[in-house]
């Protein structure tokens, strides 16, 4: 953060626990909390015993206005130039500590500005460490692990955000544990913070900062820490090892029995015993995470609704912040997910059948528990609505694949994920593909419409998305002078209209009687600047999704109640740049989906964009939105662990041919495109006339294949296919779209369309015909 800047009692040595969260992950709550009962208290102060104006005895003000007032420390700060500071001196120079207190933002200049606790604080003020909180902790650079260095100046290593803002006269409780070079930073229990390079200087005193802002303490405590926190690496994210296949985004296998090499996750299903105990398989769940931890991401699965913030301290305390939330009951996937909202949420349907309105009702629950995937038995879904749930940004678990035809099966529905208890029979499905396969089309945005074939943000240009056969059909909206929604991306009318002028400075009727078409083409002379309702009002009752834009402040209540009157609440999705207009959606009506638009350097280094990779799922997480990165930002890293993790993310905005098949060969799900056109002559999936063909040694069966073309029609045509089977198979011979039968036994018969599109061929394959031979 640029620009940072009476009567006493005793320091006093008494036994107490230390409450430390930073190498539970090592051993059990219980003998930690024994273990470290002996720790030395260093100092601890609650100021009740001091008088106004004062500090306590041996403190030192550095800086600025820091005082005693009712009990508590405040420290003012007027602006960034005049920070407020204040320095504990620790009399033994120990630098391995636990250092924590209560905060409360009383005011700031705005919310950039900040308070922190400095730690190792060298003896002429400066060097030394500091954690430091904005007050809009919102903001991905909202918490920093900073350093004052030798010259006086600021050093940024390490910046993190909290899911919420610091309100004003909310209490918070900050730690810092600092081991060597390894320090973790807390609020209220939570990691945020984990760092390996605090090892300049080993020691010093601590103490409190103020910048542009007034803020208190309280209950202040030093406790020695003379254990190691564990090493960096224990902490980090990481990507599971999984199969490898040639299918392009293939889904993630997650394990309902014990961890397996190439699944991603394992699903815990936690019991409650008692107050804050939590078992998986009899045996209390710290064991479970500790035996995973960092090699398979954990799935807990929560049925019994109670004590929920027990579980969730324990996964504070266990340092498990990678983790899904999953129950059949929304309110408990809520319920974590406010206890820790970096958390993913996940929830079970369990009902007999899922018909369109229920698919509608699903979604809905989905949204408002604030989950972001779908669990749903293989029995109860079909490619169609899979399909539903993606264009509404909605992840899809399916639970099954008990063998490997039926892995074959749900790998075809085009899920994201495979729950199963037979990881094995996934994982050898998998190995099965040639490369470059398709199970089934992404899904396509429409960037603005079809702009490079009709002028952008129109009516006409969404209608030909629509004929086109756009998945979703993207759109910007702002407000005009008389406060009505209209359809523009800039902020000025004039490069797109034959008018000039800021949008916030014109009325509707303005607006209206420019030309948004002469520009592009005398063939769209006249066309309009739509409304926000125009454009709702004509997909209304259309199977297309509007993933909706929000480019001005304020608009969000509007944009909102617009939606609703036109009914399409099932039918939009909000995605904006701005992280505020995301939470505020969400809490005008949290049944809508959400997505976040950033754009980022790619990391240097595999380590780095993994951590990288973190910081936005948990960014994303907090707000319950998807991340729509620019294609630019996207790494490999980025995309696997995302799909591990059940984000079904939108990027933009492809232009050029050759990245957009990078893209899709390297598992981008929701591509966003002025070029809709590009993938429309793409089949959707292949259908088989049946799963199961008998025939008899010498005995031929022909096969023909036909093809989905369209999500919103059950229409198939004939397709051109080749039949082909594993190498090495000698039961069946291959000739065409022909089988023939050679010698006993049973064999996947594999049906494959091959096709140029985006500059490269790809390969999309059908479900496997399991052809058993007789004498």
């Amino acid at each position: 953060m640029p620009n940072y800047r009476g009567k006493s009692k005793k320091f006093r040595a008494v036994l107490v626990s230390a409450s430390i969260f930073g190498s539970l992950w090592m051993a059990p709550v219980d003998s930690l909390t024994k273990a470290h009962a002996a720790d030395q208290t260093i100092t601890q102060e609650n100021f009740d015993q001091i008088s106004n104006g004062m500090l306590p005895a041996g403190w030192k003000l550095v800086q600025g206005d820091a005082k005693v007032v009712d009990g508590k420390l405040v420290l003012s700060s007027p602006s960034s130039s005049a920070p407020a500071r204040v320095v504990i001196p620790l009399g033994n120079q120990t630098g391995n500590y636990v250092f924590e207190a209560d905060m409360t933002f009383q005011s700031a200049v705005e919310d950039t500005r900040w308070a922190s606790l400095m730690y190792r604080v060298q003896p002429n003020s400066y060097p030394y460490y500091q954690f430091a909180m904005r007050r809009g902790t919102t903001a991905l650079n909202g918490l920093e692990f900073a350093i004052r260095n030798e010259s006086n100046q600021w050093v940024v290593p390490e910046t993190n955000f909290y899911p919420e803002n610091m309100a004003f006269n909310k209490t918070f409780h900050i730690k810092v544990i600092a081991s060597g070079n390894r320090v973790q930073q807390f609020i209220d229990g939570q990691l945020v913070v984990d760092t390996d390079q605090a090892g300049k200087w080993a020691n010093g005193d601590v103490g409190f900062q103020a910048n542009g802002t007034t803020v208190q303490f309280d209950n202040v405590q030093v406790n020695e820490y003379p254990n190691a926190l564990p090493p960096l690496a224990a902490t980090n994210a990481f990507l599971p090892k999984e199969v490898k296949t040639n299918i392009v985004n293939p889904p993630t296998i997650i394990s309902q029995s014990a961890a397996q090499e190439g699944s991603s996750s394992v699903l815990l299903q936690a019991k409650r015993i008692g107050e804050g105990q939590w078992t998986v398989d009899g045996a209390p769940i710290e064991k479970a995470l500790e035996k995973i931890k960092g090699k398979f991401i954990p799935i807990v699965q929560v049925e019994e609704h109670a004590d929920i913030e027990g579980l969730a301290n324990i996964m504070k305390e266990t340092q498990t912040l990678d983790f899904q939330i999953l129950s059949s009951n929304p309110a408990i996937v809520k319920e974590m997910r406010g206890f820790i909202k970096t958390a993913r949420g996940s929830l079970l349907y369990n009902k007999a059948s899922l018909n369109k309105n229920e698919l509608a009702a699903f979604a809905r629950d989905i949204h408002k528990s604030d989950a972001m995937v779908a669990v749903i038995p293989q029995k109860n879904l079909s490619p169609e609505a899979v399909h539903y749930f993606h264009s509404r940004a909605i992840s899809v678990w399916g639970i099954g694949a008990q063998d490997v035809q039926a892995a074959h099966s749900i790998i075809h529905l085009g899920v994201d994920g495979i729950m199963t208890e037979n990881p094995a029979a996934s994982i050898e499905a998998l190995g099965q593909y040639p490369v470059n396969t398709l199970v089934q089309r992404p899904v396509v945005a429409a960037h603005r419409g079809v702009p490079s074939i009709a002028p952008e943000n129109t009516m006409a240009s969404y209608r030909k998305a629509y004929e086109l056969g756009a998945d979703m059909i993207e759109t910007d909206v702002q407000m005009t002078k008389d406060g009505k929604l209209v359809i523009m991306h800039d902020y000025t009318v004039d490069r797109t209209t034959n008018g000039t002028g800021n949008i916030k400075d014109l009325t509707l009727e303005q607006i209206r009687g420019l030309d948004a078409g002469i520009k592009f083409s005398p063939e769209f002379q006249g066309e309009k600047v739509p409304t926000f309702a125009e454009y709702l009002n004509e997909f209304k009752g259309k199977d297309v999704v509007l993933l909706v834009e929000l480019k001005a402040n304020g608009i969000e209540k509007q944009v909102m109640q617009e939606i609703e009157q036109a009914g399409m609440i099932d039918n939009v999705v909000i995605q904006s740049f701005n992280s505020n207009h995301i939470r505020n959606t969400r809490s005008l009506n949290s049944e809508v989906g959400t997505g976040y638009l950033y754009s980022s350097g790619v990391p240097s280094t595999v380590e780095s964009r993994l951590k990288k990779a973190q910081q936005m799922m948990q960014y994303g997480a907090s707000m319950n939105a998807t991340l729509n990165a620019d294609y630019g930002s996207l790494n490999p890293e980025f995309i696997q662990y995302m799909r591990q993790r059940g984000f079904l993310n939108m990027h933009w905005t492809f232009r050029n041919e050759d990245h957009f098949g990078q893209a899709l060969e390297a598992g981008v799900v929701g591509p966003i495109t002025d070029y809709t056109q590009w993938l429309t002559d793409a089949p959707i999936r292949l259908e088989i006339p049946n799963k199961k063909v008998n025939l008899k040694v010498g005995k031929s069966a022909n096969i023909q294949v036909k093809s989905f073309v369209n999500y919103r029609e059950d229409k198939t045509e004939n397709i051109q296919t080749k039949l082909f089977v594993n190498s090495g198979e000698t039961k069946v011979k291959i000739q065409g779209n022909t089988i023939q039968a050679l010698e006993p036994g049973t064999v996947n018969v594999f049906a494959m369309h091959t096709f140029q599109m985006l500059g490269k061929e790809w390969h999309l394959v059908a479900e496997p015909i399991e052809v058993t031979v007789t004498e």
